[in-house]
């Protein structure tokens, strides 16, 4: 294998300066700047992930169901749970003729916020009107 050695005496002084100053200064400039953008657009891309986050958060926060039942209005029934007294008599009890009990439970369910059939004694319960004949 042959080398050729190319000494600084055998190539004018100013282009080897021009050369190094062109490579060097343009091409360092260069990626300094890409990398400036790459920083700015990850910024940009954190801010707005972060953003998007938060207000789905907030969205999520706003239409979540609260615990609390409404008050009963002037057409619905309130009742006390007394001792004995289960979900399905309560709602075969308040129910029209033509309505199915399980479909009547199913509505005091949801009506009063409650997971499951289970009644305490004292526990109040509303009666939808459109379960009442």
């Amino acid at each position: 294998m042959v080398h050729s050695w190319v000494t600084a005496s055998s190539a004018p002084v100013s282009s080897i300066r021009k050369s190094a100053t062109f490579k060097s200064g343009s091409t360092f400039k260069k990626l300094a700047s890409i990398r400036h953008q790459l920083k700015l657009a990850r910024g940009v891309f954190f801010i707005i992930a972060f953003l998007i986050l938060f207000s789905g958060f907030t969205i999520v926060h706003t239409f979540a169901s609260s615990d609390e039942v409404t008050p009963a209005t002037g057409n619905e029934l309130v009742i006390s749970v007394d001792s004995g007294d289960t979900l399905w008599e309560v709602a075969r009890a308040h129910k029209k003729d033509s309505m199915d009990t399980r479909q009547a439970v199913h509505a005091i369910q949801q009506r009063n916020g409650l997971t499951t059939s289970e009644v305490t004694v004292g526990q109040t319960l509303i009666i939808p009107s459109r379960l009442m004949p």
